[in-house]
Order: structure tokens, then C-alpha cells, then sequence
């Protein structure tokens, strides 16, 4: 486990200083020692026109997403905006919006609350518009984190072929605060082995370490948005749950509309336009159309 390094942005030299404990004031930034290296190497692949994609998985309540929101801020040097830079359970307009606005080299982060990158999600969406996603993540050079709850439901192409590490965030005792890193080839292995059963256990990881709380997270700006975007969530929950009608009822009343709209056409020519059998047309004939004396 790697000691935990105190930082604070300074604005001047647009870099990270490492202070000490004394000196530590509220805003300043716990990271992982040994994590630091990494960002710092995916920083130096940012500069070279290359891409950065990383994954965090974790059970329920272990901090995943305070991982990787402590992790956006020290890759966009303290800029990191949740309003902006997090995207979470959006339409897909609001998506491409936030990614657009993002600048060149600048930073993306995938709550779980998004379901873009599931496995049972993706084969709803048309895979060209996934892969055209990260064509735009390859022209801006960003730097993007998946948070999921488990890597395993992600698809192969996002946990495998683009992303670069994975971070699995866990409890110890019930407390939360604790990861494990793997890199690109530990990380693959992971997600071949222990995809049959769920087993993170199956490969050991690079890397163990701790994480505190993230400042960001913690405003009543960000506070006030998370209640917002709750309720919008469980308003886009219920909308969705709202009766709709079956095919069959949409067929019904196509049929229904058909046979009233036309009354002075025959059965027979009834039955073949709408594919059943003229029996099933008259008798719906007498039901429907009204014949004044």
C-alpha cells in the first residue's frame, strides 16, 4: 500500500505542490502515492494526442464515485466541475452536450448512474454510436473514467480494448476508503478470469491503497444539483413505468380505425389490405359501423 501524498494546486506554477500535514488546509487533495505516478503518466499520454480511458467499479457504498471525482481534480488541476465534467443518468442530447464542452485534453467522468457502457444496455444502442463516442474521446485526447458497478458488466470493447486500468473501490469492516489499482494487462486478465463467476479475488491487483473524501462533492452547490437530478431521475423512473400501449392494442385499433374509415369497401378487400380473414373483418364490420336507417 502506498503512502497517501497531500496536495494543493498551486494557480502560478499550474501544477500540484506536495505539502505537508501542517500545513493542511480545507480544499487540499489526499492521493495515493503510487496512483499519483499513474495519473501523472496518463497526463504525460494526454500531451502526446493520445486518450486516457480508465474504469472504477465497487460495491454498494465504497466510495467509487468519490475515487473517481478526487481523481478528475488532479487530472484537471483543481477545475473539476461535477455540474459539467460528471455525467449521470442524461439523455443522450445532454450527453454529447457536456462532452462537447469539454475542452481538448480536458477531462470526462461516467457516474454510475449512467448506463452508457453496460453490457445489457449497449446491445440496445447502435454499437456505431459507441465507437463513434470514443472516436470523439480520441480526437479531443481527453482523459475519461467509467464508474460502473461492477467491470464485468461493462463490454469487452470499453474494459478491455479502451480503457487502460481499472480501480475496484471496497470495504473494510464497513468502512469504505480503500482500492485496489490494476494496470492494462493485470486489468484484462481480471476481466477474462473472473467474469464467469465475479471474481475480483481471481487476479491480484498492482496495487493497494487508500482515498478520503472529495471536496467537490462536498458544496451545497453540488449538494443543491445532486437533489435535482434525484428527482429528475425518479421523474424520468416513473414516466417510463407510466401504461403504454401493447403492439397488439396498437394493432387493434389500426384494424378498428380501418374497417370505420372505410365502410363502403368489402370485406374481401378488407381481408387482404389488413392480412385477416374476412370472417373476423364482418364480424367486426357489424360491431363497429352503424348503418342509420
Amino acid at each position: 500500500m502506498g503512502l497517501m501524498v497531500l496536495l494543493r494546486y498551486n494557480s502560478k506554477a499550474e501544477d500540484w505542490d506536495i505539502i505537508s500535514q501542517e500545513e493542511k488546509q480545507e480544499g487540499d487533495l489526499y492521493l495515493d502515492g503510487y496512483l499519483k505516478d499513474k495519473l501523472d503518466f496518463a497526463k504525460k499520454q494526454l500531451k502526446r494526442n493520445n486518450d486516457v480511458v480508465g474504469t472504477i467499479s465497487g460495491e454498494e457504498g465504497s466510495g467509487k464515485s468519490t475515487m473517481g471525482a478526487n481523481i478528475m481534480r488532479y487530472m484537471t488541476n483543481n477545475k473539476f466541475n461535477p455540474q459539467t465534467d460528471m455525467i449521470g443518468a442524461e439523455d443522450d442530447t445532454s450527453v454529447m452536450n457536456k462532452i462537447e464542452a469539454t475542452p481538448q485534453r480536458g477531462a470526462i467522468m461516467f457516474d454510475e448512474g449512467n448506463s452508457y457502457f453496460l453490457s445489457t444496455e449497449t446491445m440496445k444502442r447502435e454499437q456505431r454510436e459507441l465507437h463513434k463516442l470514443f472516436s470523439i474521446f480520441r480526437q479531443k485526447n481527453l482523459f475519461v473514467l467509467i464508474v460502473a458497478p461492477s467491470l464485468f458488466r461493462l463490454g469487452s470493447y470499453f474494459a478491455v480494448d479502451r480503457s487502460r486500468f481499472h480501480i475496484r473501490t471496497y470495504l473494510v469492516k464497513g468502512t469504505w476508503g480503500f482500492f485496489k489499482y490494476y494496470g492494462d494487462k493485470k486489468k484484462n486478465k481480471l476481466y477474462r478470469e473472473g467474469k464467469k463467476f465475479h471474481d475480483y479475488n481471481i487476479v491480484r491487483a498492482n496495487f493497494r491503497g487508500r482515498f478520503t473524501k472529495c471536496y467537490a462533492l462536498e458544496t451545497e452547490e453540488y449538494k443543491n444539483y445532486k437533489k435535482k437530478t434525484l428527482r429528475d431521475t425518479f421523474e424520468s423512473f416513473r414516466k417510463s413505468k407510466e401504461k403504454r400501449p401493447t403492439e397488439f392494442q396498437m394493432r387493434r385499433k389500426f384494424v378498428e380505425e380501418m374497417i370505420k374509415n372505410n365502410p363502403n369497401t368489402s370485406g374481401k378487400q378488407l381481408s387482404e389490405v389488413l392480412n385477416i380473414t374476412q370472417q373476423h373483418i364482418n364480424r367486426l364490420k357489424k360491431k363497429l359501423i352503424v348503418v342509420t336507417p
